[in-house]
């Protein structure tokens, strides 16, 4: 990952005759500090942190990685296809089983949501067991050792604004058969950010590199370092509606962090 990086801050550099170099942080906390204080300029951040720190102006998204055709996924709270749960308002005394209390897909941003609905959460959840991974909540679902679990889904783009079923491409559930009982998003993947404290000649030499190809050697490191096929510009619809779920949220971020490109003129 590291060499990756170098990689990207080289190549970045050499097409923007900006100063780029890397810099190494131990926890999302301390990158929102770095950027606060102008030691970071552009900063690989996962979503939730990217909603947050956008919509208190400490960054401006720039791009959003685009893998396997998405650049956002959504949440689902599932159940198994036999089970007397319908619908949010079916749930009373559930067992939950969750990935950990700082997933988005696996935990917080369905439970805001369940909120924004008006469920209790301290009556539908009678008990709520983290175990850790995405695969390990669908085994505990599909074997009865929960009623309920969430999870990421993706959703055919197509069936996201029809009022029938909507449809999933893909999800934390794989091949099994379930029951989507809610679902919320959509949610970035991840977000390339920007300190707002960057000129906007700067930030937008640097979403036209990576978002519409005008340098070939820095898309194709950032490709690499990042994994993915390619790079959207965010759009309104990208963050709104995370920004939006977590405005009730509480909740601290402390999650380990790589490094992040640094850039100076």
């Amino acid at each position: 990952m590291r060499a990756l990086l170098e990689g990207f801050c080289s190549a970045l550099s050499s097409a923007s005759k900006l100063r780029v170099t890397a810099v190494g942080v131990g926890h999302y906390h301390t990158l929102l500090d770095a950027i606060e204080k102008g030691d970071v300029d552009v900063a690989w951040l996962p979503p939730i942190l990217a909603s947050l720190a956008s919509a208190r102006g400490k960054v401006i998204p720039i791009a959003l990685p685009v893998r396997n055709g998405f650049c956002c996924y959504s949440t689902a709270l599932f159940t198994r296809t036999e089970s007397t749960l319908h619908s949010p308002r079916d749930l009373l005394n559930c067992r939950a089983a969750w990935v950990d209390k700082q997933s988005a897909a696996g935990y917080l941003i369905i439970r805001s949501h369940l909120k924004s609905l008006g469920i209790d959460l301290g009556r539908a959840f009678g008990s709520e067991q983290f175990l850790g991974s995405h695969s390990a909540v669908a085994r505990a679902v599909m074997a009865g050792d929960a009623d309920v679990g969430a999870t990421f889904v993706y959703l055919d783009p197509k069936s996201l604004g029809s009022t029938g079923h909507i449809t999933p491409v893909s999800a934390g559930w794989g091949s099994a058969r379930v029951r989507i009982l809610a679902h919320a998003g959509p949610i970035p993947s991840d977000v390339i950010a920007v300190s707002a404290r960057m000129t906007p000649a700067i930030r937008t030499q640097l979403q036209r590199m990576l978002v519409y190809g005008q340098s070939a050697v820095v898309r194709q490191a950032a490709s690499a370092l990042f994994g993915a096929e390619g790079f959207q510009a965010p759009m309104a619809e990208h963050l709104r509606p995370l920004t939006s779920l977590l405005a009730g949220l509480e909740s601290t971020v402390e999650e380990p962090v790589s490094t992040s490109p640094r850039a100076r003129h």
